[in-house]
């Protein structure tokens, strides 16, 4: 359990400060698919060894948890980057993993009926609400948040749950796990840029040397490798969970770094998204029905 939980706050903060990465690339005017292959193209070099292993095509792995692995792959860092053409570091991290884990958790029971104790779903709940209170102020006229980028962080959460989902019924290890979405994706992305071309060659090195450690080495392989050792060791809906801290902290890193300053509702928010997370891992104790 202490390397589950290690690995998921590794994860946890990693993913705050990729997601100010990302608005801060976006303020730099990096396209969302040059952005794509700096996120997966760095790990998928760096994870070789382990994707070797079992081989491009992943020998003795079920084609579906592979497609639904992939949701977490290059469609994911190209919408979040084209939704964050107008939505702010907050809205993002309030949605995209306070949703994450409300899928996680629905996509458990409906497809291998996984069942839920009282805390677990109180925790959901609480997180529910808190994404709730960015969603629908947002989905509102007048937010200057496109709708349309509202839907495209709904499906960002949709393809992470499914990557948590999936990930432990393929037998592969973390490393060989995050190898493989990053070399599909490199491929996928790679074709994109030989169709559309990439502005990659006009950035200045520093630029690319930062989005290359930022995105690749640390979210890509690092965080994608310490969240495949939560889900083993705690199990695919509790390690989600995790998720929902990720606002408070990406807002902080945000204010710090970007100057923009969360709303009170932005902060309720995420308080009730922090206190999901520990009734949804039993701070509290196992609670019982009735």
């Amino acid at each position: 359990m202490r390397l589950g939980y290690t690995g998921i706050v590794t994860a946890v903060i990693i993913w705050a400060g990729w997601m100010v990465a990302t608005r801060f690339a976006v303020n730099e005017a990096v396209a969302p698919l040059d952005l794509a292959l700096l996120r997966y193209g760095v790990p998928a070099v760096c994870l070789a060894p382990w994707w070797l292993q079992c081989g491009p095509l992943a020998r003795g792995v079920p084609r579906w948890a592979l497609v639904m692995m992939m949701g977490w792959g290059a469609p994911f860092v190209i919408f979040m980057a084209m939704a964050m053409d107008t939505a702010s570091v907050a809205h993002v991290a309030a949605i995209v993993p306070c949703m994450m884990p409300l899928l996680a958790g629905a996509m458990s029971f409906a497809i291998f009926g996984e069942r839920f104790g009282l805390s677990e779903k109180i925790g959901f709940g609480l997180i529910a609400l808190g994404a709730a209170f960015i969603i629908i102020p947002l989905a509102g006229a007048g937010n200057g948040v496109a709708l349309g980028n509202i839907g495209l962080l709904i499906l960002c959460a949709l393809g992470w749950a499914s990557f948590s989902v999936a990930f432990k019924r393929t037998g592969l290890t973390p490393p060989q796990a995050a190898g493989l979405v990053c070399l599909y994706s490199t491929v996928a992305v790679g074709a994109l840029l030989v169709w559309v071309g990439s502005s990659l060659s006009e950035m200045d090195w520093q630029v690319i040397a930062f989005h290359g450690t930022a995105q690749g080495l640390l979210s890509g392989a690092v965080a994608t490798i310490a969240y495949g050792f939560a889900i083993q060791t705690l199990g695919p809906p509790r390690a989600a969970s995790f998720s929902a801290l990720v606002p408070g902290l990406a807002a902080i890193i945000a204010y710090v770094w970007l100057g923009e300053i969360p709303t009170p509702l932005d902060i309720t928010a995420l308080a009730l998204a922090s206190l999901g997370v520990a009734f949804a891992n039993r701070a509290f104790g196992t609670l019982r029905a009735g």
